[in-house]
């Protein structure tokens, strides 16, 4: 029985097949330099296809992105609806394109995406609240720690809070009367209170004062001009941009700077090399001390190799030059013969002790599964430690923990990363359970490595299906063969078999409006395709049904958005639970 959901969507179909033709959303041509046919990518970003926002209706379109959550999406849907947004298309036509580029703006800002918003904004007469482009470049300044130049501008003149904030702000900043500007800044709809207060502590000279807030460039300014004490509450996960530049702020304290870094690259805006750079930065202080399974790993991990012992002679050594005899005393050992020993004596001695390389693998590996509660933790933790992946050797010492590097080298998308921890493993020596994972693995590498010969896929899927005892294991590579297919991968006579004779549960989507995604894809008519999937995923990728997958999959593709798949993919993938009870 469809949801209440699908009802509405599909009502909203039919709706639009009663509209006349003139309603229908048609080409104005890439030859107008408007709103529409500006690029808000950042260099080195691909476009989705041109005509994205043509061969549907208006009002359907609409709906579906008045219907989208963004707080709700997964890091894979967010980043593939930013780029949809920023890609330059052709402008649609008919009465309600305004109304869609106004949509568009205010999606913009709930994805974090200001930059792009504050340029889109400035090429429209009508904005959605909240989306003033000014406000958006003033305050994108203020988290700059450019509060002077911001107030030396004189555009303080603006209604709203935003300005009103402002203006008290830069009355304390420049020292001068501010009482009657931050009454005026409370008195605002939407006020927050902590403004008010923490001004009048900074005017007072208070020592008692808020704790620091950081959820804006207008708040960070204030934050810093009353030399507030930052607490747990300070960051923001509405705005990881902004914990990034915090991150990257060597001005700041370090431990605001790191409580901002695992924000930030939670969200992907932090790079692996910089947010390694805090941590060896905070344990190189003196006298440091870990205090979780992450530093404990970076301190195992800039220990430097100890040099080898050398052999202990079996003989004592022998006096050089003339010497003496009656000058011997009773200590002289005699020479140790071979024939003297036996065979248990001419034996090394078992030692206990762990290789260098092996104590910075199994610490590395003990930060990889603390963090192995979501697909969003565990890459960026494996994001982290891929550096260390790539300097630990893969030998016999060390491959027990190859299968949990081989996952986070994948979901930091380094295939030959997880190549090189895959060819450490011998599979004649894996158990079920262990030969099952190191074939998934080996079937993700597939994905991102590109095509791949049908023989090998065909030993992958032989393994999956034999080694798949538990119905999850089951599940699981089904998933895998349903996005070989959504890649147009070979998939093997035996991944076909065991699809075909599989009782796959439901999706969340439903065969009706799978199969309008599926023609919206192949009709030119992209962006009612890819709104129609976010609003039926709700975040959970995951939770398609196999089918689906390949669906949606193929649609992506067919709008250029390849990475994005990939991406989608091994979100469904759930590789990180790999990591949760892999113990080695």
């Amino acid at each position: 029985m469809p949801s209440r959901r699908q009802v509405a969507l599909i009502s909203l179909a039919l709706a639009g097949l009663a509209l006349p033709a003139t309603a229908q959303i048609q080409s104005s041509g890439l030859g107008d330099l408007n709103a529409w046919g500006a690029s808000y990518l950042e260099r080195g970003e691909a476009p989705l296809q041109d005509g994205l926002w043509t061969g549907s209706d208006p009002e359907y379109l609409l709906a579906l992105m008045e219907r989208i959550d963004v707080s709700v999406l997964s890091p894979a849907e967010r980043a593939l609806l930013s780029r949809a947004l920023r890609s330059p298309a052709t402008a649609p036509e008919g009465d309600l394109a305004d109304a869609l580029q106004q949509e568009r703006l205010r999606l913009l800002v709930a994805l974090g995406e200001r930059s792009a918003a504050a340029r889109l904004g400035e090429q429209m007469e009508e904005r959605p609240e909240g989306t003033d482009p000014d406000i958006i470049r003033s305050d994108a300044r203020l988290a700059r720690g450019e509060l002077e130049v911001v107030c030396a501008q004189k555009q303080t003149t603006g209604e709203g809070l935003f300005w009103a904030e402002l203006r008290a702000l830069c009355a304390l900043s420049n020292q001068e009367p501010a009482d009657f500007q931050i009454e005026i800044a409370s008195e605002q709809e939407g006020a927050d209170p902590w403004f008010a207060n923490t001004a009048f502590a900074v005017l007072a000279e208070q020592e008692d004062r808020p704790a620091a807030r950081y959820g804006s460039g207008l708040e960070l300014a204030l934050s810093d001009l009353g030399n507030l004490e930052p607490d747990e509450e300070s960051l923001s996960a509405e705005r990881p941009g902004l914990a990034a530049q915090i991150a990257r702020d060597e001005n700041r304290r370090l431990a605001l700077r790191m409580a901002a870094a695992d924000l930030a690259a939670r969200a992907g805006e932090l790079s692996g090399e910089t947010h390694r750079n805090l941590y060896d930065t905070l344990i190189s202080a003196e006298e440091f001390e870990p205090s979780n399974a992450v530093e404990a790993a970076f301190v195992v991990l800039a220990k430097a190799p100890e040099p080898e012992a050398a052999p202990a002679a079996m003989t004592a050594s022998r006096p050089e030059g003339p010497v003496d005899l009656r000058s011997m005393s009773e200590d002289w050992i005699e020479p140790v013969r071979p024939d003297d020993l036996s065979e248990d004596a001419l034996e090394p001695e078992g030692v206990d002790e762990v290789s260098l390389a092996e104590e910075q693998a199994l610490a590395v590996a003990q930060a990889l599964r603390e963090a192995a509660s979501g697909p969003a933790d565990f890459a960026a933790r494996a994001r982290l430690f891929e550096a260390a992946l790539d300097s630990i050797p893969a030998r016999a010492d060390t491959a027990t923990q190859a299968r949990l590097f081989a996952a986070a080298a994948l979901s930091a998308r380094n295939v030959s990363l997880a190549d090189k921890w895959l060819n450490a493993l011998e599979p004649e020596t894996l158990d079920d359970k262990a030969r099952f994972e190191m074939a998934l693995l080996e079937g993700y590498a597939s994905i991102l490595g590109g095509e791949r010969r049908e023989a090998d896929a065909g030993d992958i899927a032989g393994v999956l299906v034999e080694r798949a005892i538990e119905p999850a294991q089951q599940a699981a590579a089904l998933r895998l063969f349903a996005l070989w297919s959504g890649f147009d991968m070979p998939v093997p006579v035996n991944a076909r078999m065991a699809l075909a004779q599989a009782d796959m549960a439901a999706g969340s989507i439903g065969p009706g409006l799978l199969a309008a995604i599926d023609a919206a894809g192949r009709n030119g008519a992209g962006a009612e395709a890819l709104l129609t999937i976010l609003t039926q995923t709700d975040g959970d990728v995951a939770a398609l049904s196999g089918q689906e997958l390949a669906t949606v999959l193929r649609t992506l593709r067919e709008l250029k958005a390849d990475e994005d798949a990939k991406a989608l993919a091994f979100e469904a993938g759930q590789l990180w639970t790999l990591a949760a009870d892999n113990e080695g």
